[in-house]
């Protein structure tokens, strides 16, 4: 090989290693770039809100929030800080990114986890009382409300688990729910309150008291709930919201009469509960005074409906119709409501005597009549010459003009079964007697919502068929697809052959 050829050999060899150099520099250089893109962009992410990042994809939608946890949230205006109480790495982490979906959802929301055993003094601020792991304190400058892990994760059982329990002592299953949701909300709306109502329950004639089911369903409102008798106190307390006269077995006498007509008049709120056996005219004058001087009256008897769709099982259990979902206490009730159940009711009508504004709540329809069972007129449930006929409420709302001493407006409500407030009617009508009477009770607090968040189903329901499913369904398994199968590749194979 001569001087040139080695020559020109070092050339090409230069000239190679340049090219190589420079295709090494641009890919260093290209996933250099490509590096600081995915870490800005990564970066960006991370400051994105959980509810862009964090996609629901529960089969539950476990955290996926309603409307009215959206108002409660929108309508905050001061700092909330909500502190999940767990050891380092054994937060739970359902409870944790639902926090996280508070958070993003307001600037207000401050969401923080707290280790007990690094920090042993933080839930002695709060409570004396021990606190499971994993349970949330949420915060404000105003007080505190602690969600206790076994409000967050509970379990229920049906009456035939009760049942074998009790008499087999076979151990329940039961069916367990997530009601993160309503327990975060509830205490959310509970700290954000400049003040909570107080509902009154009055005693002293006979009153029947709220379930603990029932107190239940108030407190979750975030209301409190007290006793008083009129026949001993001087004035009806300041902080009163409403006052609830639960199915009482005797009148009123005049002076107490007197201070729930000063009440009223001066913006207060009532709820009255009757009953047909115990309430009439002729039984509480002084209770009768006070509600026609809301315009209402009462046709004394038993409501024995006539129409088939407005009644269940014996016709004095009635069904009756709702009023007008957009004003007053139903303006407050779940969309899910379709049913009441309002047992041996007496009926209410509207006297128009009163200077208020009468809204229909709960009515009959016009072939329903009333019969006279108190004054032992009555022989049979059939209709008989004398029974007053036509529509008549069972549920009615009041409201008027007040001093403003307590409020610009009074309101009143009178249900005329004491069924609105039992647990067994509410049952059979999935709630929907609870979710009306904590209607008229957010009505008078003016609670803007109704905090009936439902719990959230942790077991996957199996899928359940009936005798007539199972055979259409086999067949088509055992020889629909099969046949189906051979006929295409029959119908594939001819064409192939033609070709």
């Amino acid at each position: 090989m001569n001087t040139e050829q080695k020559n020109n050999k070092k050339k090409s060899s230069f000239s190679q290693n340049r090219k190589t150099i420079k295709i090494g520099s641009f890919s260093i250089t290209m996933t250099a770039v490509v590096i600081v893109i995915c870490v800005l962009v990564n970066l960006f992410v991370n400051e994105l809100p959980s509810t862009f990042t964090k996609l629901d994809y529960s089969s539950r939608q476990l955290y996926t929030v309603g409307d009215e946890t959206e108002t409660v949230l929108a309508g905050l205006d001061s700092d909330i800080r909500m502190y999940l109480v767990a050891e380092r790495g054994t937060e739970d982490s359902t409870i944790l990114t639902l926090l996280e979906r508070y958070e993003s959802m307001s600037d207000h929301i401050h969401v923080s986890t707290v280790d007990p055993a690094t920090n042993p003094a933080f839930i002695g601020k709060y409570t004396e009382e021990s606190v499971s792991p994993n349970s949330v304190i949420v915060e404000s400058d105003l007080r505190y409300y602690v969600v206790d892990y076994y409000d967050i994760y509970t379990v229920e059982y049906t009456e035939e688990e009760y049942y074998y329990y009790m008499y087999y002592g076979v151990q329940p299953t039961g069916t367990s729910y997530f009601n993160g949701e309503l327990a975060f909300t509830t205490a959310v709306d509970y700290v954000s309150r400049d003040d909570l109502p107080v509902l009154y329950s009055l005693t002293g004639h006979g009153e029947t008291a709220l379930s603990t089911a029932y107190q239940g369903y108030v407190t979750a409102e975030n209301i409190a709930m007290a006793e008083f008798s009129l026949l001993t106190v001087d004035a009806i307390p300041a902080d009163c919201s409403a006052i609830l006269i639960n199915n009482p077995t005797s009148d009123i006498n005049s002076d107490e009469l007197a201070m729930l007509q000063e009440y009223l008049s001066q913006g207060g709120n009532i709820i009255l509960v009757t009953a047909y056996n115990t309430y009439s005219e002729m039984l509480m004058p002084n209770m009768t005074v006070l509600v026609n001087e809301m315009g209402l009256e009462s046709v004394d008897g038993i409501i024995v409906e006539g129409n088939r769709s407005n009644y269940t099982g014996y016709p004095y259990t009635l069904l009756p119709s709702f009023g007008s979902k957009t004003t007053g206490p139903l303006s407050l009730i779940s969309e899910s409501t379709q049913y009441v159940l309002m047992e041996m009711a007496h009926g209410i009508i509207d006297n128009g005597a009163g200077s208020g504004t009468v809204i229909p709540m709960l009515a009959t329809s016009s072939s329903a009549y009333v019969k006279d069972i108190l004054s032992g007129n009555a022989t049979t449930w059939e209709k008989e010459e004398g029974d007053v006929t036509g529509m008549s409420y069972v549920g009615a709302a009041v409201y008027g003009t007040a001093d403003g001493t307590r409020g610009d407006e009074y309101k009143f409500v009178w249900y005329s079964s004491p069924a609105i407030t039992d647990e067994n009617a509410d049952y059979y009508v999935s709630g929907g007697n609870s979710d009306v009477f904590i209607g008229s009770v957010n009505w008078m607090a003016e609670n803007k919502i109704n905090l009936s968040i439902l719990a959230k189903q942790l077991q996957v329901e199996a899928l359940v068929l009936d005798a007539g499913q199972i055979s259409l369904w086999s067949a088509v398994g055992i020889f629909v697809l099969p046949l189906s199968i051979l006929v295409i590749g029959f119908v594939v194979w001819i064409k192939r052959r033609k070709r």
